[in-house]
């Protein structure tokens, strides 16, 4: 196609380019500014002497460049979305049992650590079937989930551990396993892993890291609090870090 000319909208550079780049979005080779290169109609012939000669290559250039930072972009919006997502649970979620003090947020994720027993920060409403899931990690002992919680001493328990997955029911603060799954190869310290729980009627499924491990049908409890939960003691501490949390 034939070439034509047209000045920059911004420093009033005169530009030829190819006609078939009209309507492109391209990077100033003067002042480096994003522009959209107009259509050939609305050009007006400049002087040859003026003009900035856009070749096909830095034109391919220009729009690459421009992707790439559409993409940046999309991925600071999501990266942003993320973290006032758990920003947003961290605001709303409370404490159901242990204190404040075993709770914390830091560069978008929730930390905890307990020396003085079981600790839940728990959803500010109640749900009955429902998809929760979060990435977790922990240092020394376990990062697990709550589930359907009445209140601290009854509900459902998804302990998640770097060698074992339990699904516990505690009734009145007794505790019983309800099902489990080695884990095969066993974690690294601080190896996050994917959990999810799916809660239908009277079946809880775990699934780790996509597969679906436990399969468990209990009547107990239909609808609760989700949550956070972490256990540890004076000998045996519990560090764990949860992000990615979503429950819906």
């Amino acid at each position: 196609m034939a070439d034509f000319r047209f000045s920059c909208p911004k420093c009033s550079q005169n530009i030829e380019c190819d006609a078939s780049y009209a309507g492109s979005q391209i990077t100033c080779p003067s002042c480096k500014q994003s522009i959209a290169v107009p259509a050939a109609s609305q050009t007006s012939v400049a002087p040859a002497e003026w003009v900035i000669r856009i070749k096909h290559s830095t034109l391919r250039n220009c729009l690459i460049g421009f992707g790439a930072l559409l993409a940046a972009g999309i991925i600071a919006i999501v990266i942003y979305s993320m973290t006032n997502s758990m920003r947003s649970i961290w605001k709303n979620w409370s404490v159901m049992s242990g204190d404040e003090n075993h709770w914390s947020f830091a560069g978008g994720k929730i930390h905890a650590h307990s020396t003085a027993g079981d600790a839940i920060l728990a959803s500010d409403k109640e749900y009955g079937d429902a998809t929760f899931s979060a990435t977790v990690s922990t240092t020394n002992r376990e990062a697990s989930l709550a589930v359907r919680m009445q209140d601290a001493n009854n509900g459902y328990l998804v302990i998640y551990t770097p060698h074992d997955t339990r699904v516990i029911k505690r009734t009145d603060g007794n505790e019983i396993t309800l099902a489990s799954h080695q884990i095969r190869k066993l974690s690294s310290k601080e190896q996050p892993a994917r959990i999810m729980v799916i809660t239908k009627a009277t079946s809880i499924e775990v699934r780790l890291n996509g597969t679906s491990v436990l399969r468990v049908k209990d009547a107990s409890y239909a609808s609760g609090y989700f949550g956070l939960r972490i256990f540890g003691s004076p000998d045996w501490p519990c560090d764990a870090t949860f992000s990615r949390v979503k429950l819906q």
